[in-house]
């Protein structure tokens, strides 16, 4: 049996990251890839992309990865939410403010996606979907999955972006979300990755969530003048 791991959407919380690699360091996982958003709503961007690149994590390039290192002026995301709509810019307008010029570069670089072969099994990773790296796809989506499962020539299609974990057979693919590194929206504030166990061509997973301080994280992040909503946020996995 092969052991891999997907962690995603781990937007500037270097504990929840921490903790998460010393979960997969201690399963024994032969390889990890991540599917983007290093940074963005916490309040350790630059240290995130230093612990990745100190890894040789292989990385996609996610909507905030992408606004970010080329400074855009939005994620990208289509946020009808006026209020929800300004705590993005916020959270946007703080990474920028606080990512150096090569940090900035290092994200600007990112792949938008990657195809890797593990035991003969085939995967495609992306931040979101194929056609739109702000696409949010959910496990309930099930036209859209079709539409995913019938476009990807792998054999199974990883992606993130959504916050939410799942894996779904879909039409002999399967559909894999790796869910929340640093900033769950399930509920669950732990941090989340997934373990993908591959055997004679056979894929199973695991959604593995680690336990960490997250009232330090809320606290670094109320110092370092990161708005409340967005604390409140990640203490709750979620809107509350």
């Amino acid at each position: 049996m092969r052991n891999i791991a997907f962690i995603s959407d781990i937007h500037g919380n270097l504990d929840a990251l921490d903790a998460v690699l010393a979960d997969i360091h201690a399963r024994g996982m032969e390889r990890v890839f991540c599917l983007g958003d290093l940074v963005g709503y916490g309040p350790w961007p630059g240290e995130v992309i230093g612990r990745i690149r100190a890894e040789n994590i292989p990385t996609i390039m996610g909507n905030y990865d992408e606004a970010v290192g080329f400074t855009l002026p939005v994620c990208g995301c289509h946020i009808n939410d006026r209020r929800a709509k300004a705590l993005s810019q916020h959270a946007l307008k703080w990474a920028v403010d606080h990512t150096t010029a090569q940090d900035r570069a290092y994200l600007r670089a990112l792949p938008e996606s990657l195809s890797i072969e593990v035991a003969g099994v085939s995967f495609l990773l992306n931040h979101a979907s194929m056609d739109s790296i702000t696409e949010y796809v959910y496990q309930t989506d099930a036209e859209r999955m079709r539409e995913i499962a019938a476009q990807t020539a792998e054999d199974v299609y990883v992606y993130g972006h959504t916050h939410f974990p799942f894996h779904e057979a879909v039409n002999g693919k399967h559909i894999i979300n790796a869910g929340s590194v640093g900033r769950p929206k399930d509920g669950d504030n732990r941090a989340g990755y997934v373990a993908a166990h591959i055997e004679n061509g056979t894929v199973s997973t695991q959604m593995i969530r680690v336990g960490y301080d997250v009232n330090q994280v809320v606290a670094d992040m109320r110092a370092r003048g990161i708005a409340t909503a967005l604390c409140r946020f990640l203490q709750n996995g979620g809107e509350k």
